[in-house]
């Protein structure tokens, strides 16, 4: 008898459960579900790790897609070897060293100058030229930075590297690191 009550106990149990979570019950005056809609904007983000850079997207309810676009874990290290720090907010002249459309390339052609360079160190990295105000969106630039206007010196220098080089003042809009010439080396 006793093992009945406890059945008929959880079977009742079991109902009001039910009938609490159908959507006619408990106090529903339809048997009919009714559907309330909002519009809410729901982001859901994605990053994949390429070689190189990482890519993330970003889909919205409304069936948009933007796509950010940031450097890879190995450049960022390098620049951090170099001395380099967040100089976001900034305004600084670069001297772009190249131009290309991957981050791999980029970096393939950092690395082929380097040894055009002798025992000396350059400060060029890699970085995305979405990051600063002031150059050409959409690109991988092999650049170094300045507090003010490079000397004749230095630009012959880097041209060891990269032979038509051009200098280009912008706004630093990332806080990744990026060494600046003056600040490594001292002086003005």
């Amino acid at each position: 008898m006793e093992a009945r009550s406890h059945t008929a106990a959880l079977i009742l149990l079991a109902m009001l459960l039910m009938a609490a979570l159908s959507p006619a019950g408990c106090g529903s005056a339809s048997p009919v579900p009714t559907t309330t809609s909002s519009a809410v904007a729901t982001t859901v983000a994605s990053v994949t790790s390429t070689s190189s850079a990482e890519v993330t997207s970003s889909s919205t309810s409304a069936g948009a897609t933007a796509t950010t676009v940031t450097i890879s874990s190995d450049s960022i290290a390098y620049a951090q070897s170099l001395g380099g720090s967040s100089h976001e907010g900034e305004t600084l002249y670069f001297v772009i060293g190249a131009s290309v459309d991957s981050e791999q390339a980029a970096q393939t052609m950092l690395e082929d100058a380097t040894p055009r360079f002798g025992d000396m160190q350059s400060y060029f990295i890699v970085q995305l030229s979405d990051n600063f105000e002031g150059m050409k969106p959409g690109w991988w630039v092999v650049i170094e930075a300045y507090r003010g206007e490079p000397s004749a010196e230095n630009l012959d220098f880097d041209g060891r590297g990269f032979s038509e080089a051009n200098v280009k003042q912008a706004i630093v809009k990332t806080a990744d690191p990026i060494p600046v010439y003056e600040d490594v080396v001292g002086g003005a």
